[in-house]
């Protein structure tokens, strides 16, 4: 037996809770877009990693706007912003009135979470909790989400030096210094992050 739609009136006197939206596979942007036309007030977590070059990654979601004071900013090529939860999303009315009822067919959206035949809530401290890990992860450059660490073996992509073997030395913001070979000699190089992949 489906339980009656819970409506924001019924949180009257207690401390804002968010519910949580499961949605359907890579639609997370879909489903927020459709329940912010509904009103809802929606947070997406997004968490920012590296893009390997040549490697597909979940296309649903844009990027945030840059920081325009950042000179050092990494190569946009090289970011990515994925669901922090995968399929997840918080979601409160925004409105007393406003049923929780319509949200099950939200495009984009597969189910309402529940305990039992309650919603399952999140308190808006958790949800707080969660947007400064994100904005925290925000401002990871490419040396902190990066697979590339010093001491690690390489190779470059370069079709010169195709299949070449190299140590990484240092990591910034948008190169990575490497310790080459060449012709029995050590030689030191610095390469942006789409020319080298991880052996």
């Amino acid at each position: 037996m489906a339980a009656e739609p819970i409506r924001s009136a019924d949180m009257v006197g207690r401390p804002a809770t968010w519910y949580v939206a499961h949605t359907k596979p890579r639609q997370e942007r879909t489903a927020a877009e459709q329940l912010l036309r509904q009103d809802f007030e929606v947070y997406l977590p997004l968490f920012k990693v590296f893009r390997e070059p040549g490697r597909r990654h979940r296309a649903s979601v844009a990027p945030p706007p840059s920081d325009p004071a950042n000179t050092a900013a990494p190569d946009p090529a090289l970011i990515a912003h994925e669901p922090m939860f995968p399929r997840y999303l918080f979601l409160r009315p925004t409105r007393a009135t406003q049923s929780l009822s319509v949200v099950r067919s939200t495009v984009g959206v597969s189910r309402l979470v529940l305990f039992g035949h309650q919603p399952a809530t999140l308190a808006d401290d958790a949800v707080q909790a969660i947007r400064r890990a994100e904005d925290l992860r925000e401002t990871a450059g490419l040396a902190d989400i990066g697979p590339y660490q010093p001491g690690m073996a390489v190779r470059l992509r370069d079709p010169a030096l195709a299949g070449v073997q190299a140590l990484v030395r240092a990591v910034s913001a948008d190169r990575v210094t490497l310790l080459l070979d060449i012709l029995g000699r050590p030689q030191t190089v610095q390469v942006e992050f789409g020319r080298i992949a991880p052996l």
